[in-house]
């Protein structure tokens, strides 16, 4: 497995419209590398990241993973080949969103925007073994899968913002005045 470069918007393979991914090119031992090493670019060069496409190792195939912590230490980790979302809910949320391909200077995602997304989706796609899949998701893992897949369709979070862009710090400090806020009516 190799650590591969997650590429840094405005990169030109942001943009563009990953390719299908067919069963026999899937079914490779380069293939299956690719989905290791996306996989473990994912879990290594920002472990707070939940989510990392195809794309945004330059990679332009309909692919992505996810490592999201479902529970304290225990992570539910996927791959996606080929995901189709062919249902959304007409419930919404707005949050904030961030990206690995919008990195600061230290290295970590430093833009975040607050990006209206479905709270629950249905979602047709392949696993790694080119078994057909559909699943429901909702609330997180549900934003991070039209994300993901926003990224096969050259779409950028930057393209739905509800609020201004903002850094890590300035999130830092309206999040923490939102929590005040909450603490102040509950006491």
């Amino acid at each position: 497995m190799a650590l591969k470069t997650i590429v840094q918007y405005p990169h030109e393979a942001l943009r563009k419209i990953a390719k299908e991914v067919s069963i026999e090119q899937l079914k490779s031992k380069e293939f299956q590398q690719e989905l290791d090493d996306l996989m473990e670019t994912l879990e290594n060069e920002y472990p707070l990241g939940a989510g990392l496409s195809g794309n945004q190792i330059n990679s332009l195939y309909r692919m992505f993973v996810i490592n999201m912590e479902i529970d304290s230490g225990q992570f539910l980790k996927q791959f996606f080949i080929n995901p189709e979302i062919v249902s959304f809910s007409t419930q919404t949320n707005i949050d904030w969103e961030g990206c690995l391909s919008f990195n600061g200077p230290d290295g970590t995602p430093d833009q975040w925007g607050q990006v209206e997304r479905a709270t629950t989706i249905k979602v047709k796609f392949l696993n790694r073994e080119g078994e057909q899949q559909e699943i429901v998701a909702s609330n997180f893992y549900a934003r991070l899968i039209q994300h993901e897949t926003d990224h096969l369709n050259g779409i950028l979070f930057i393209d739905k913002l509800k609020s201004e862009l903002v850094n890590t710090v300035e999130l830092d400090k309206i999040l923490k005045a939102e929590a005040e806020q909450t603490h102040s009516k509950i006491g």
